[in-house]
């Protein structure tokens, strides 16, 4: 599987300028540039719908709105991947490949972001403790005596630790 390279604005400006003029045949400007022959063509088909815009590098985040729109009018008009793409500006078919996957599997439900991701595996936590029951004084001293022993026993460990750290960074000097 190739590495995906992105080029410039000014370097897809220069391509599609070079499809424009016309001299050159589409394949032979792909060969030329080290390109495949259907990112020309689409780089030429987005500068011809939407301009220097179609070319430049494009962060989008589409809505639930949009997206259904947009399976919508594929369906409806019954157009080829590329050509829904163009119609609205979404540089990579597989974009919209997936959400028709995905429309498929799970409705319009599916495809909202809230239904996406990962699945949580792990249950939400429940505290163990027992309800608190009335404790006497004496049980509460008890309870409170064992917090108290298991604070001293970690900061002791805490502090043999940090010692430990010490003693390898003098070491190393």
């Amino acid at each position: 599987m190739s590495r995906k390279i992105k080029h410039s604005l000014e370097f897809k400006l220069a391509i599609v300028n070079q499809v424009l003029k016309r001299d050159k045949s589409l394949a032979k400007i792909s060969r030329e540039n080290g390109l495949e022959r259907r990112m020309v063509l689409q780089w030429a088909q987005f500068y011809n719908r939407f301009g220097e815009a179609g070319l430049a590098p494009q962060s989008t985040v589409y809505f639930l709105e949009n997206k259904l729109e947009v399976i919508r009018y594929f369906k409806d008009n019954q157009v080829s991947l590329r050509k829904a793409c163009l119609q609205f500006n979404i540089r990579s078919n597989s974009v919209l490949s997936n959400w028709l996957r995905i429309y498929a599997i799970g409705g319009a439900e599916g495809l909202s972001e809230e239904a996406r991701g990962k699945k949580r595996l792990m249950k939400p936590k429940i505290s163990k403790k027992a309800p608190e029951k009335d404790l006497t004084a004496h049980e509460q001293v008890l309870e409170e005596n064992k917090r108290l022993r298991a604070e001293v026993a970690f900061l002791k460990k805490l502090r043999a630790l940090i010692q430990k750290e010490e003693s390898k960074k003098n070491k190393k000097l």
